[in-house]
């Protein structure tokens, strides 16, 4: 095991792999809610989690869902007494928790990078950006477009038609059509639980009116 106060730079994975709280949840389970207290924050080894509100009906509102090597929860680190959002599991999710004073203690403790850090919060900020900028758009196929070409990891898109539905504000139906559009056009290929791009030029040219936000 490594040892505290060694010549030795962990990062933010690492520091709550050896020092956090491992927790596994169940698709569906709550991890926290709204209102609740913000004494830990977590980070999430495996699996996806969902972040959602409740609108006056107390229907649930999807924000993102949030993939592994990410941090939750982290209110705390700016003073935040109660929780924004809710967060449950969409998979089958390992997270490891900690109390967020004793997390920043451990980061400088074992010489954590701050440019590690900062990665969490930069990464979280494009997130946000990436949903302003998505739902901008008035008409649902350069919506559809934008959403694919920013949520893409290498050239695979981990959603299914219903996620992307609750993510977008567009409703199944429209999505799923323009899904088979998208794969006629040759600019996508559909497979299970994921949506491969075949010409990241193509869906860019379906959005090209804020094409200088992708540059």
């Amino acid at each position: 095991m490594i040892q505290e106060n060694k010549d030795i730079e962990l990062n933010v994975a690492e520091i709550f792999r050896l020092f956090g709280h491992a927790q596994q949840y169940s698709p569906g389970e709550i991890i926290f809610q709204k209102g609740d207290s913000t004494d830990k924050i977590y980070f999430v080894a495996k699996g996806r989690v969902r972040t959602y509100c409740l609108n006056e009906r107390g229907d649930e509102i999807t924000l993102f869902y949030i993939d592994e090597n990410q941090l939750i929860g982290s209110e705390p680190l700016s003073n935040i007494q109660k929780r924004k959002i809710s967060v449950d599991s969409v998979t089958n999710v390992q997270l490891y928790s900690m109390n967020a004073n004793v997390f920043l203690e451990k980061c400088i403790k074992n010489k954590v990078s701050i440019l590690n850090l900062m990665e969490f919060f930069i990464n979280k900020i494009i997130t946000l950006s990436n949903y302003i900028c998505c739902n901008r758009f008035m008409k649902n196929n350069e919506k559809l477009a934008y959403f694919l070409y920013t949520n893409c990891a290498g050239d695979v898109v981990q959603y299914t038609h219903e996620q992307i539905a609750l993510l977008t504000g567009m409703n199944r139906v429209s999505v799923t059509k323009l899904l088979n559009t998208f794969s006629d056009e040759k600019l996508i290929s559909q497979h299970y639980k994921e949506i491969r791009i075949l010409n990241m030029k193509g869906l860019a040219s379906i959005f090209n009116s804020i094409g200088y936000f992708i540059d």
